[in-house]
């Protein structure tokens, strides 16, 4: 009777959900695309995850996209006009298959830790991205405008319902707060979740630097603007040296693709963002003070890091060193060089620690694994399984060249379609971060949640191929 009674209730809200995307299936996509990352964390800081029993945000939402595609009002035949992309699909259908038998399947039986259905519901996600890849190529070469305004219109009220929380104390938003150092003082801030709207930031930048040479017509630049500067603002305050590093890569990669394009001067490009840093230094004074100074010892700390090996307290980090943990990384690394250790649930108790069916050995290795992905690529999925993945990075730098040769080719046609060159340069970016400041992070692009986020990016870089080609026909 309960089943009976939810989906009673369910087709009561999805049947005049169904007429409106029947109507409007563009904008219906890119709001349940955005929905479906929990902008601003509330479903997974409020409700830990679930919406009811075991059904999430995600499933709900890729119901819904999936609605979407199959409207009446969309050519989902397009698919099939695109070289690149049809070669990328076959690549990862093949890595899906080692995904789902080898990983899942073989070697956590051969390591007798074989429990296929926690596997499948755990991963579901990954299916899910494998969707989101067609679907958000089916869209993006219809419009692109609609993705840029829902997930700024996200941003910029998350973001400010966010700093409205911090900076009076009423609760519109959830809040993590730890403390970075046992003893230190000093408490990563962070929201509970950034949906898709990270993308704000280079956003920001890419116009930001473009509007000081050509003239931008893109709607809501203000709003944008603010919605970057308040990213960067987040970000800082969660004192994380990865996403610091990745403030200053991001922009400097920037730099260097719009430079290469219009021809531009480096040394003035980067020099037009000093003003922009000195406002968000400013900001930053008058709201959290003392974290202007943890973020310029952050900085130092992260500089001798790389330089040296240790940071100001003469601390190793043993991902950058690949020493404690990663030890015993290295060691189950080699036992299952070909296949790798394949999947294996952690279960994370009262104690603060993994634990594994496999024991505490493996459970602790396989925990460090995976806060450096490179690691885990080997880790989980073995020298075949990289090999399967191989292809699809291989793929993914054609497309960037491709959309280069686009961009550096047709310099008179960026006047006429902003979000084309705004999202050609995004996706430039994105990818040559992927293998530079994010090296270390390469093989998880292709793994669980993570796919999602990656397959929004594809899909809209093969999408921006082929209007390019249709556009300069």
């Amino acid at each position: 009777m309960k089943f009976l009674l939810i989906g009673a209730a369910a087709s009561i809200i999805l049947f005049p959900i169904i007429i409106i995307v029947r109507n409007k299936p563009d904008f219906s996509f890119w709001l349940f695309l955005n929905l479906y990352f929990d902008p601003g964390g509330y479903v997974s800081g409020f409700l830990g995850g679930n919406i009811f029993w075991r059904i999430n945000i995600s499933d709900v939402f890729i119901l819904l996209m999936i609605i979407c595609v199959l409207s009446p009002k969309i050519k989902r035949k397009v698919i099939y006009n695109n070289d690149l992309f049809l070669k990328f699909i076959k690549y990862f259908l093949l890595f899906a298959g080692y995904y789902f038998i080898v990983y899942g399947w073989v070697a956590p039986y051969l390591n007798n830790d074989l429990d296929y259905g926690t596997f499948l519901l755990k991963n579901r996600t990954f299916i899910y991205g494998f969707i989101i890849l067609i679907s958000v190529y089916i869209f993006a070469l219809r419009r692109l405008d609609y993705f840029y305004s829902i997930t700024l219109f996200f941003g910029v009220v998350s973001l400010s319902l966010y700093w409205i929380t911090l900076l009076t104390g009423i609760v519109l938003t959830p809040v993590i707060e730890m403390e970075r150092h046992l003893g230190s003082g000093m408490i990563r801030i962070a929201m509970a979740g950034y949906g898709y709207f990270y993308m704000m930031f280079p956003l920001a930048v890419i116009t930001y630097l473009l509007s000081r040479k050509l003239k931008i017509n893109i709607k809501y630049k203000n709003w944008l603007f603010y919605g970057g500067t308040m990213m960067v603002l987040t970000i800082l305050l969660t004192l994380t040296r990865r996403t610091y590093i990745d403030i200053i890569g991001i922009i400097l990669i920037i730099i260097f693709i719009t430079s290469y394009i219009f021809r531009t001067a480096k040394l003035s490009s980067l020099l037009k963002t000093a003003l922009p840093a000195m406002i968000i230094m400013l900001i930053l004074f008058i709201s959290f003070p003392k974290y202007l100074d943890y973020t310029s010892d952050l900085v130092e700390d992260t500089f001798r890091l790389i330089t040296g090996g240790k940071d100001t307290r003469g601390v190793e980090d043993y991902r950058v060193t690949g020493t404690g943990d990663l030890i015993a990384a290295k060691f189950f690394i080699n036992k299952n060089l070909w296949l790798g250790a394949g999947y294996t649930y952690l279960y994370w108790g009262e104690k603060g620690f993994a634990s594994s069916l496999r024991g505490s050995d493996f459970s602790r290795a396989a925990d460090a694994a995976g806060e450096v992905p490179i690691y885990y690529l080997f880790f989980g999925f073995g020298l075949i399984g990289a090999l399967f993945i191989l292809p699809l990075y291989i793929v993914m730098g054609k497309l960037f060249l491709k959309l280069l040769k686009f961009l550096k080719r047709n310099f008179n046609y960026h006047l006429t379609d902003p979000y084309l060159i705004i999202f050609s340069i995004y996706v430039l970016l994105m990818i040559a971060s992927k293998f530079t400041i994010s090296f270390w992070r390469l093989g998880s692009d292709f793994r669980g949640s993570q796919f999602s986020s990656t397959a929004i990016l594809l899909g809209i870089g093969f999408a921006l191929i082929k209007k390019w080609e249709a556009n300069l026909k």
